[in-house]
């Protein structure tokens, strides 16, 4: 297994950030995630491999870690909230070992690649073409998701074929990067997601972050000092911007849906950025600092586990099973086979294993209890890392399989798998929900893969008659 070059400064970096972790207010509980993130992606993250399970692993470890971050900016200890908070981030760190360590065993069986060889690959598309697929994407797959609701039982399997436009819109990224063309055009692609997400009732403008960070991070060989320093940079720009958006966030969704419950944009574009601009430029220090804990208290997502982990057994016994098994038989039975099937309640799940009297569906809102409390109420939490690590070698085996069915093409390939898991990033998702989405993924990428990904790469590959080494030359 080849890893990641880190050069020396980086290492001692690393080792001082840690090590000075343990001197702050609850200090082993920032020590410990800490440890399995480092541990985990280094073997997880090899050089020029997909880098969509470290994306999965960094978000699952800032929702563990930023429950203790809002304690220590509260000046709390670390159970101020629930007697459990604790053993919910020890088990859910040591979960996410659990639930990574069968996909390292896959990508171990990923064949290693160089830059060279991936440019080979990136130079049997054309730019061009490549370029158009992804422009028409965007607006066809734009079209189809704001629809997705009215097909009811093919709502699941439209969501599932909006990821087409973000794999075409990786495939491009690889090759302005691979090939050192289009980047500018690249840029443009990046900033227009980026702007248009805003219009999103559900703030999609982070996805096309995560798929740009997917990107970077699959063509790293090696890490410098320079590269952290930068990394570390962009994080706290996107702190401030995140401050920012929650200030905002709930005044302006409020002005989407027109002070409705549905949760729809039901405002022109125009006006829609002019309110976001209006509440952005209102936004001072002391509202930002307001914003802090709502943000950590947003981030976070063990607090939920550990007022699960504070009522079972003693008040409500483990379901030994039942509760994926439901989750399981909600998610691959059609409604047209079960006409009473109920609408999906996150919250009602919530309810019952935390004591918290959230509101629900009713009132526009949704609580998830997230997939790790899930396994907790089930088996324990002993028996809730077995089943993270079935679900790790499911997430793995898909994966490889993709890997090597997708198509003949290794960097298509990449853009499969990253386009098929980036919504699995989230710590938060209910296993019905993620059973949901993996079933209808899986199923519409294999329907992809026998009739469409053909006729695609064919399409792609097919250069114009007097194509130029780039769409736009290169200086």
């Amino acid at each position: 297994m080849k890893q990641i070059k880190i050069d020396e400064q980086s290492k001692f970096f690393f080792i001082v950030i840690l090590i000075s972790l343990l001197l702050f207010n609850n200090g082993v509980y920032m020590f410990l995630p800490t440890v399995v993130l480092y541990i985990v992606l280094y073997n997880l993250q090899q050089p020029l491999k997909p880098a969509v399970f470290s994306l999965v692993l960094i978000t699952h470890f800032i929702s563990i870690i930023a429950g203790v971050w809002l304690a220590n900016y509260l000046e709390k200890e670390i159970n101020y909230r629930s007697p459990s908070q604790a053993s919910a981030i020890v088990a859910s760190s040591i979960g996410l070992i659990f639930l990574i360590g069968p996909i390292i065993y896959f990508q171990n069986k990923v064949p290693a690649q160089t830059k060279a060889s991936l440019k080979a690959y990136a130079d049997q598309f054309s730019g061009e073409r490549v370029m158009y697929a992804y422009i028409i994407s965007y607006f066809t797959f734009s079209a189809l998701g704001g629809v997705a609701f009215l097909f009811g039982g093919l709502t699941q399997i439209i969501i599932s074929l909006v990821k087409v436009k973000w794999l075409l819109f990786l495939l491009f990224g690889f090759q302005c990067f691979l090939k050192d063309n289009n980047k500018k055009i690249f840029y443009i692609f990046v900033g227009f997601e980026f702007i248009s997400g805003f219009l999103s009732f559900f703030s999609d403008f982070k996805t096309v972050i995560f798929f740009l960070a997917v990107l970077v991070i699959a063509l790293v060989d090696k890490l410098t000092f320079k590269q952290v320093f930068s990394v570390m940079a962009i994080g706290v720009g996107l702190a401030i911007f995140g401050l920012v958006w929650t200030n905002v966030k709930s005044e302006y969704r409020s002005f989407l849906n027109s002070g409705g419950k549905d949760q729809v944009v039901g405002v022109e574009s125009d006006a829609a950025f002019t309110k976001l601009y209006d509440l952005s430029s209102n936004v001072d220090n002391s509202k930002l600092n307001g914003s802090v804990v709502q943000m950590l208290d947003r981030l976070q997502y063990t607090y939920h586990f550990a007022k699960t982990i504070d009522r079972m057994p003693s008040i409500v016994p483990f379901q030994n099973g039942d509760n994926w098994l439901s989750s399981l038989e909600f998610a691959t039975t059609p409604r047209f086979l079960n006409p009473n099937k109920p609408t999906f309640d996150a919250t009602s799940k919530v309810r019952k294993y935390t004591g918290l009297n959230y509101l629900g569906k009713e009132q526009g809102v949704s609580f998830s209890l997230g997939y790790f409390g899930d396994c907790f109420i089930d088996f324990g939490l002993w028996g809730m890392m077995g089943m993270l690590s079935v679900l790790g070698f499911l997430y793995g085996k898909i994966y490889f399989w993709l890997l090597k069915t997708a198509s003949k093409n290794i960097l298509f390939n990449y853009c499969v798998v990253s386009a098929f898991f980036m919504e699995f990033t989230g710590l938060e998702m209910d296993s019905t929900y993620l059973f949901g989405r993996l079933f209808s993924s899986f199923l519409t990428f294999f329907l992809l893969i026998k009739f469409f990904f053909p006729w695609l790469i064919r399409y792609l590959s097919k250069a114009p008659e007097k194509e130029k080494s780039s769409v736009v030359p290169h200086t």
